[in-house]
């Protein structure tokens, strides 16, 4: 009776998607939830959660998207792009993805370690002079380091450099990355290199690295080593004029509890020409474009029968190099650490996922998460700085691995009808069909 039930929903799914979007497109074969392993009843509940922080006007928008077994299995756009034009948000609006540019860029500059041109040992200064007489800050004084920063202390954070905001950035906006770093080693570290974890803006170090060791300016090296190949033609510094009209806008809360536009179509610094390229959280994406990214990741650093990055490589980054670095606050521990780019889980039966998930968040409200046990890549997008104190990462993750079941079905070769064109057609189980998971207030769930 149970697997009657289970086959009844993924049929009526499958018929409904069928006879509205058989002739949509999609860069990911899409299947239903029932057939990967999810449930389109729990993922209904996931969308109500979701779309209830913009109801409740904490959020201007959400968009969702999980990927099962190399499947699409859930897309799901709500709200508003832009609040004040009524603009809906659409599945390839353009996000500002913050701190989800960090391992893009840790993986562009692991890819020039496997060409043999650093080890992650040597000292920054072998490839920055300006790094060979740093400082640091101890108590009241000023004095000159003991431990040189290696290029491994970079990429786990603990080299001992300051984090920045939105508002530091602005001060340096009109630097390049060679001005930007020089400026930057001015300041004396926080903590004697090698020593202790702190989340700091040192990936925008790893960019100019790429840059020195690479002969590139960022932007064309990310482009041409992993952009093109993966497709991700809507992941850059600068914003094409002819895609601003999908850049959504970032809220942040007013001081009567109401959704203020902090940064938006008009006034954004991305409109314009970008000098300074953040390789701390300088890029735009789409839901889309990351999950090309993640789904290379969670593929052993393969897309398209293309080789990105060696699984070795790829391995070697999702280790805990952490271990040892002393925390101000307790961060990581038995159940998490940080690799080289990105959290990694290491531990089974935590709320942080499966054993062995890693992955990133971005400050202006963007999260994604690869799972290799569970063959999954899931992901969320708003623009609000607002979602650490929504633990929105939490409950999202959480419904997502609430919606698991144990039941796979297996249906064999199904006869269904286009009612647009008159003519049957046959759909295999690995057909890139999406399964419905609710209505939506602005645009329907089924998005290809």
């Amino acid at each position: 009776m149970l697997l009657k039930t289970h086959l009844n929903k993924a049929l009526i799914a499958l018929l409904l998607f069928a006879s509205i979007f058989l002739n949509a497109q999609s860069n990911f074969e899409i299947s239903s939830p029932e057939l990967q392993g999810f449930s389109s009843e729990k993922l209904m509940l996931l969308n109500e959660v979701m779309h209830s922080f913009v109801d409740n006007n904490e959020l201007s928008a959400i968009q969702t998207a999980i990927v099962k077994n190399g499947k699409l299995i859930h897309f799901d756009s709500y709200g508003s792009s832009d609040i004040s034009e009524n603009d809906t948000l659409e599945s390839d609006d353009i996000f500002r993805i913050a701190s989800m540019t960090k391992p893009i860029v840790s993986i562009g500059l692991m890819m020039l370690y496997e060409e043999g041109k650093f080890q992650l040992d040597d000292p920054v200064y072998k490839y920055i002079p300006e790094f060979k007489n740093l400082t640091v800050k101890k108590r009241k004084k000023t004095k000159p380091v003991k431990n040189h920063v290696k290029i491994i202390d970079l990429l786990r954070h603990s080299a001992g450099l300051n984090f920045k905001g939105p508002e530091d950035y602005r001060k340096v906006i009109d630097m390049n990355l060679e001005e930007y770093t020089k400026d930057a080693v001015k300041t004396p570290l926080r903590f004697e290199p090698g020593t202790t974890w702190w989340y700091s803006s040192s990936t925008d170090i790893c960019g100019y690295l790429i840059e020195v060791l690479s002969g590139q300016k960022l932007d064309v090296y990310l482009k041409n080593k992993i952009f093109d190949p993966l497709k991700m033609d809507d992941t850059f510094f600068n914003l094409p004029k002819s895609k601003i009209d999908r850049l959504t806008t970032l809220y942040v809360i007013g001081e009567n509890k109401e959704l203020v536009s902090f940064d938006n179509k008009s006034n954004s610094p991305f409109k314009d020409k970008v000098i300074l390229l953040n390789g701390s959280g300088g890029l735009l994406s789409t839901t889309e474009d990351y999950l090309k990214f993640s789904v290379m990741l969670l593929n052993n650093g393969s897309s398209n029968g293309k080789q990105i990055i060696k699984k070795n490589t790829l391995d070697l980054m999702k280790e805990d190099h952490s271990l040892g670095l002393k925390y101000k606050k307790l961060v990581f521990g038995k159940k998490k650490g940080f690799g080289l780019g990105f959290e990694v889980v290491k531990e089974d039966d935590t709320k942080f996922g499966s054993k062995g998930t890693f992955g990133w968040g971005g400050m202006f409200g963007t999260y994604f998460r690869v799972d290799p046990k569970e063959d999954m890549v899931y992901i969320y997008m708003t623009q609000s700085f607002e979602t650490y104190r929504l633990k929105l990462a939490d409950k999202f993750r959480g419904l997502v691995y609430e919606s698991i079941i144990s039941l796979f079905i297996n249906l064999t070769t199904i006869k269904i009808v286009n009612p647009t064109i008159k003519k049957s057609k046959k759909v295999s189980t690995n057909c890139p069909y999406l399964i419905a998971t609710s209505s939506i207030k602005n645009t329907p769930s089924l998005l290809v």
